[in-house]
């Protein structure tokens, strides 16, 4: 188990910075102030200051979320750890609750720390519904009782805790109240698809005539996710012509 959770680990932060992020630019001053600065400035941010311990990013698929908490774990320079709900989940019954209780446990451990816990609607669904199963209940409760535990810490010992999710009405309510602050990461806006376009083509050749401000008005809807790949087929034209 303990293996399975350093596969997830990334010490010192990773390599993306805000930079690496086009547009969402409101998202991302919203972090700074209430995330990066507290861990800036502990003593500062003390009492009714204190930082948010768990915040959830809710939005459309392919809009960044990803590595927002990614940025975030570098600028705070955190040791950083990216869980998917599908890393938890084990065949063998008791085997997730253990998981998630070793992963708070080695985030309080190699702290200050970021867990990011991506599509937590997989696992933190409304309890009570009539197809819910034992196990999943079992899940949902430790992870209720592990995060009770890291937000009653004052030891300094600073875990934060990011979530990702598509469907926030999916999510159970007493896991919802855990999570101080929730986030939209809308689409991109034109600017941002503009500027997606530009990185996501500086590296290819292009025509004179090809016009970005006017793709970038056509692809109003797309995700990031959606405009890296438009920009992946192009590029592929050109090796088959």
């Amino acid at each position: 188990l303990i293996e399975a959770i350093e596969q997830t680990m990334t010490r010192n932060g990773t390599e993306v910075t805000w930079d690496d992020i086009a547009g969402l630019e409101e998202p991302k001053e919203l972090f700074k102030q209430t995330i990066v600065l507290p861990a800036l400035m502990p003593n500062f941010f003390k009492g009714i200051r204190r930082p948010w311990r768990g915040v959830c990013m809710v939005g459309p698929p392919g809009t960044g979320k990803t590595l927002l908490a990614k940025a975030v774990a570098t600028e705070c320079q955190t040791t950083f750890f990216a869980v998917n709900c599908g890393d938890l989940a084990s065949k063998w019954r008791g085997d997730s609750e253990k998981m998630i209780k070793l992963l708070f446990e080695m985030a309080r451990h190699f702290a200050p720390s970021t867990i990011f816990i991506d599509e937590i609607d997989t696992i933190g669904s409304q309890r009570g519904q009539p197809n819910e199963h034992e196990a999943s209940r079992r899940v949902k409760a430790q992870l209720l009782v592990e995060m009770d535990g890291f937000c009653k810490e004052e030891d300094g010992k600073r875990v934060l805790v990011l979530a990702a999710t598509n469907f926030p009405w999916m999510l159970d309510e007493a896991l919802r109240r855990r999570f101080e602050q929730r986030i939209y990461i809308p689409l991109p806006d034109k600017p941002a698809r503009l500027s997606l376009l530009r990185s996501s083509l500086k590296e290819v050749r292009q025509s004179d005539d090809v016009d970005l401000e006017r793709f970038a008005e056509q692809l109003h809807g797309y995700s990031g996710a959606d405009i890296t790949n438009v920009c992946r087929k192009a590029a592929l034209m050109g090796v088959r012509r």
